[in-house]
Order: C-alpha cells, then sequence, then structure tokens
C-alpha cells in the first residue's frame, strides 16, 4: 500500500518471511509496449517445455510510486522475492514497471500470450497474483484478459457491494486505480484464492473480502476465502511468524494445483 512514508515503509524494503533457494534464469528488461514499458521474468530453476505463469499485479503508476517511494514497483523486495518463490516451485513469475496501471497490466498479459512461444511460456497457463491495493486491477485483468486459469489475492481492497462507495473513497485516498464499477464487475469464473488479514489496519478493506465471498456464494463462484486472523496487513513481509509462512505456502500450493505443476 503506497503512502507517504516513502522508501523507509518496511512494506518495501523488507524481504518475504518464506524463501526457497533459487537459481533460475531472469530475463531483465523485456519492452512490452514501449521503452518505458518494461518486465522482468524469472524462469523455474529445472522446466521441461513452456512453463506457466504467474504475473504480479499493480494498481499504482509507477511514476507517482516512484515520487512517493523512491523506487519503482519492480524493485520492491516482496515483489521480486514473491516472483523468485514461485519460481522456485515450478512457476514463471512477472514482475513488471507500469505507465496506465489498467491499459498496462492487460498489454503485459497480451504480450505474454502473444510472445509464448519465444519467451518459453505456456499462454494457456497464466495465473495472477496482487496484493493490497493493487487487487482492484487484478480484478480488472480477470474480467478483461480471457482464459486466465487462476488468481491469488492478499489483503486486498475488493469491490464495492450496492450502495457502497467504500474502494472507491480508498481509491481516491491512497491513489490505487480502482476500475470496476461494482459487484457487476464481479470475475464470476475464475478460480481465486483470498488471503484476509484479520488485523488489516486499512478501514473497510476486511469487510470487502466480507461482501466479495458473499457474492461468490450467490453466483456459485469457485473463490476461496481464507481468514488470518492474527494477520496484519503485508503479513508476508511484517511478521515472520509460523503461521504467516502457512499462508504463502497455501498461496504457492494454490498456484500449484490451478496451474498443473506437479
Amino acid at each position: 500500500m503506497a503512502d507517504d512514508r516513502g522508501v523507509a515503509n518496511p512494506l518495501f524494503i523488507k524481504p518475504l518471511v518464506y524463501q526457497l533457494p533459487y537459481s533460475g534464469a531472469v530475463r531483465e528488461g523485456i519492452d512490452y509496449a514501449s521503452e518505458a514499458r518494461a518486465f522482468d521474468i524469472y524462469y523455474p530453476q529445472n522446466s521441461e517445455g513452456p512453463a506457466p505463469i504467474a504475473v504480479l499485479v499493480t494498481g499504482y503508476p509507477d511514476p507517482a510510486f516512484e515520487a512517493l517511494t523512491g523506487m519503482q514497483q519492480m524493485e520492491v523486495q516482496g515483489n521480486k522475492d514473491w516472483a523468485k518463490l514461485l519460481a522456485a516451485n515450478g512457476i514463471a513469475a512477472v514482475i513488471y514497471n507500469n505507465i496506465e496501471p489498467v491499459a498496462d497490466a492487460l498489454a503485459v498479459i497480451d504480450y505474454l500470450k502473444t510472445e509464448s512461444l519465444r519467451l518459453q511460456i505456456d499462454p494457456a497457463r497464466i495465473a495472477l497474483w496482487s496484493c493490497s491495493g493493487n487487487v482492484p486491477n487484478a480484478i480488472n485483468v480477470l474480467n478483461e484478459a480471457a482464459a486466465l486459469r487462476c488468481a491469488v489475492l492478499l489483503y486486498g481492497f475488493m469491490l464495492d457491494a450496492p450502495g457502497s462507495k467504500l474502494i472507491a473513497q480508498a481509491s481516491a485516498n491512497l491513489h490505487f486505480v480502482n476500475p470496476n464499477q461494482g459487484m457487476q464487475d464481479f470475475p464470476e469464473n475464475t478460480p481465486i484464492l483470498i488471503i484476509g488479514a484479520g488485523k488489516d489496519e486499512f478501514p473497510g478493506l476486511n469487510e470487502s473480502i466480507d461482501a466479495f465471498e458473499a457474492e461468490a456464494i450467490a453466483r456459485n463462484s469457485p473463490v476461496s476465502v481464507v481468514r488470518y486472523p492474527e494477520g496484519a496487513h503485508g503479513f508476508d513481509v511484517l511478521d515472520d511468524s509460523q503461521r504467516s509462512i502457512e499462508m504463502i505456502k497455501l498461496c504457492v500450493g494454490f498456484l500449484r494445483l490451478r496451474l498443473n505443476v506437479y
């Protein structure tokens, strides 16, 4: 979650609390739309055939993020560590920079599909990972990009329930994009794992997860919500407890299952 605490914010500089050794190949600086828009791919160490891939979706424009924090989102330690962890578990991972978060996230997906042969990835096995204020943009990608396999969404703002302006107000206050129009943009058919942090300090965030889960039940959609009662916002980098590690492993296991990584 971007705010005015700048680069000292531990959410941006602390490592992931659970890691595995990783020595795979990393292709850096692949332009997907222009020289100002690029991504890095972290490849699995031992991959036979095209690799499944997870895209770490962001909802903040990099120019504004860098002005606040002194770094681009590709430089956030937690993002790099998640990419390495996924690659160490057989899933290629993409982190990217952007100027227009909504259009550029979709451009990354399109580029991966178009260039899948050259990039040695499987276009039929693409997943999303996202967290915090990035989640509304990930939800939009789930609606707009065809044939995504699954998504993992951590401690994120979701969709506005009917009559609510909570997400719209949070977007205005915290400067993340919110391209959705409430529950009418619910991603109905994609398997999604959501981790909610019980001690999240952002007002209304967990209520938005509750509303999203209720909508999923009403639609009979394949959404699983796991609540981590002791978890704080950013627990994956701020809390090295055994329970936090279990939540990270749960996310990795979900992606491996849905992407057919055995």
